[in-house]
Parts: C-alpha cells; structure tokens; sequence
C-alpha cells in the first residue's frame, strides 16, 4: 500500500449512501451505521485488504479496488442479496460503481486517502440510483462485460443520465439474476507452512510489484532497463575482477625472483692467482700482494668455520600513504543509480557500501520517473554514514 502513495491508478470504484440518513435521530445514525458497516465487512471478506482502501463518508462509503475488478463486481452481488433479505427496510442504500482514473495521497492524519475522476464519477451514477438499486458507469460495464458473457447478463441498459455540471452518463443498472460462477482459476495448491514472516513479505510485494507492472507498460520498459543495465555493470566487474588477477599473477613471480635471487645465488669462487714469470721482477708491493693470499689462504688448525652466506641488499619499497577513508551505507528502495561527486558509481541494491575520502561529497540517488535524491555529507576518517530514501 505504502508503495503506491502519491500515484495515479485506474481502479474500480464502489460508491454507497444511506438513504434519508441525515434525518435519523443520532442514536438512529448510530444504530443504522453499526448495521452498514456489518453488512459492508462481510461483503468484503474476499477482497484482500492490501486490495481496497475504505473511505467513510458519513453517510455511506466509498470502496476502491485497486486489484481485479472482478472483485468489485462481487461485493456488488453480495451487498445486492443481502438487501434483499432485510425485509424490515431498516436500511436503504444508494449504490453506484464506477472506474476510472484516481490519485492515491495521504490525508491530514497520514492515511490513505483517494481524490480524482473515478470516484467523483461514482458518486454521480450513485446519484441517479433509486432506493436499493446498484447503477454502474459504462466504462465499468465495457469491462466486466468483456471478461465474460455470464457477467454482462447481471445488466440492463438504463439510458443516459445528466448530472448537475451537465455531464452526461450512460448507466447501466445491476439486475435480479442469480450471481454468476467466477472465472475459472488454478486449484488452490496445498502451500507448506511458511519459512517465515520475512518469505511471505517478499512473495506479496513481488505479486503486487508483478501486478503493477503488468498495468504500467512504462514502468515495465523502465525496469527492463535498470535490469539490464545491472547485469551489465556486473559483468563488468566481473571481467575487471578476472583481469586485475592474471596480471597479477603474470607479475609476481618475477617481481619475487629479483628480491630474493642475492640470498639464493650462491657465492662464485674466486679466481686462483697465477705466479709472475720467473723472468719477471715484481715490485716489492706486488711481492706482498701475492704473500698476503697464500698466507691467506694456509690451512689454520682445528676445524674450518663455516662461512656465512652473503645477506641480499634488501630494502623496503617506498609505500604510498593512503588518503583517511570512511564510508557510506545505502538503503534504497525500491532501486537507484548512485552519483557521488557528479561521478557514477553504480546502482543499489546491489551496491551498499561506498569507501570515500575523508571530507565533503555530493551524493545523488536517480530513478527514472521520480525526483532525485540529494545529499551532502560530511564523512571523517573511519566514520560510516547511513542514508536512507525511499522513491515515492
């Protein structure tokens, strides 16, 4: 219901008066709302209440049927017979049906409230209805009539009525008939109990979000397109992802190779010294040159120490310092793309966190057919921000 706040719908409109209800004493109103309101709940019983929004008028009430006109059509049927059975005539209704265009908003206390065409039209076919009688628009009768031949022989053919701005309205008015059988409809499969109050939300807002759709053809183009464009993104990542981890492992054996080879390579020996020609006459330093070695080089007594292996020249590699992040925590509904700093970042759900630099940022929440969302923040190092929006 929340998610269709502030929407236009076409829906089906059930508009009732209580006949001479403003001349009754009040404990006479009373006592003849408490009978209405009995005899309007178990008309409804069927109707989900995610399906209806019920407006008390005072006097009567109007009922939206915001899901399948069907019902509409049966709680007609069921107020009908059981005024029919009240033989004391305690209680007469006024009743008009009409459908037609309607804008869903919230009302001075935050409830749900409905203003429009289709429920000032089935005010005026209300109008025109005598005492216990149901009148319904054309536009309603075209309808139900074309879903089935059985529901377009409840009705007859009244003429055209005008209303007090002139306008003129064809009606059509719900007769004696016996009420016809429903649609045929799967057979109720056996349902296990339920995992959870979480699975069962989730099972209703996909069939409503299903519903709706089917009803919005643009709304339907428009997600087929944000569905796309999410798959794409995440292909993306996909592939980058898949990309950054074979350069990485091209790179790294080599990269290890070069810091370790001075401690593995193992230490050449070095070249014997030749003596000089016995012609030859060294200088007396290069006399001493040669000494120093084979002095060197005489074995010492007792065992021979091992040498210790050259250490590598191992020096730590300079490391850029990282700017001072925090992070941004989305909760968006029903979907959105995310801009931060005029620079997209992707769309949430999935995306749901964002690691930003310390310092103020931008950030923008778009939906094809609602509002942007603007929000600047001020985000500190190791801090995480939540934001919440809902399109509406």
């Amino acid at each position: 219901m929340a998610a269709r706040g502030n929407r236009t719908v076409l829906c089906s409109v059930v508009f009732i008066d209580i006949v001479e209800y403003s001349k009754k004493s009040v404990e006479e109103q009373m006592h003849m709302k408490q009978q209405f309101n009995d005899l309007l709940l178990h008309a409804l019983d069927d109707v989900p209440a995610s399906d209806r929004i019920i407006l008390d008028t005072g006097d009567g009430a109007a009922i939206n049927f915001l899901g399948d006109p069907e019902e509409c059509l049966f709680v007609a049927l069921a107020l009908r017979d059981a005024l029919a059975l009240r033989s004391d005539g305690a209680l007469q209704l006024r009743i008009g049906v009409n459908l037609g265009p309607v804008r869903l908003v919230k009302d001075i206390n935050g409830q749900p409230n409905i203003i429009g065409d289709g429920i000032n039209v089935a005010q005026r076919i209300m109008s025109f209805a005598d005492v216990n009688q149901i009148l319904v628009s054309r536009s309603f009768y075209e309808l139900i009539s074309a879903l089935s031949a059985d529901y377009a022989q409840q009705f007859a053919f009244e003429g055209a009525r005008t209303d007090k701005h002139v306008r003129e309205h064809e009606v059509y008015a719900l007769g004696r008939a016996p009420a016809p059988q429903r649609l045929q409809r799967k057979p109720a499969q056996p349902q296990a109990p339920r995992v959870s109050t979480a699975l069962g939300k989730v099972e209703f807002a996909a069939a409503s979000a299903q519903a709706y759709v089917m009803r919005r053809p643009p709304v339907a183009t428009a997600l087929a397109a944000g569905l796309i464009l999410v798959l794409a993104i995440a292909l993306r990542l996909t592939l980058r992802g898949d990309d950054a981890g074979t350069a990485a492992d091209h790179f790294a054996q080599p990269v290890a190779d070069v810091a370790i080879a001075p401690a593995i390579e193992p230490a050449k020996p070095a070249p014997a010294r030749q003596a000089p020609p016995p012609q030859s006459r060294a200088p007396e330093a290069e006399k001493r040159a040669f000494a120093e070695p084979a002095r060197d080089a005489a074995p010492a007594p007792g065992p021979k120490p091992s040498a210790a292996p050259p250490q590598p020249d191992v020096r730590p590699r300079e490391q850029a310092v990282a700017p001072p992040t925090g992070s941004v925590r989305l909760h968006v509904q029903p979907w959105g793309e995310v801009y931060v700093d005029g620079r997209k970042f992707g769309v949430t759900p999935p995306l749901q966190n964002l690691a930003l630099n310390a310092g103020t940022h931008r950030i923008e929440i778009r939906n094809p057919g609602f509002e942007t969302h603007i929000q600047v923040v001020e985000i500190k190092e190791r801090e995480q921000i939540r934001i919440r929006h809902r399109f509406q």
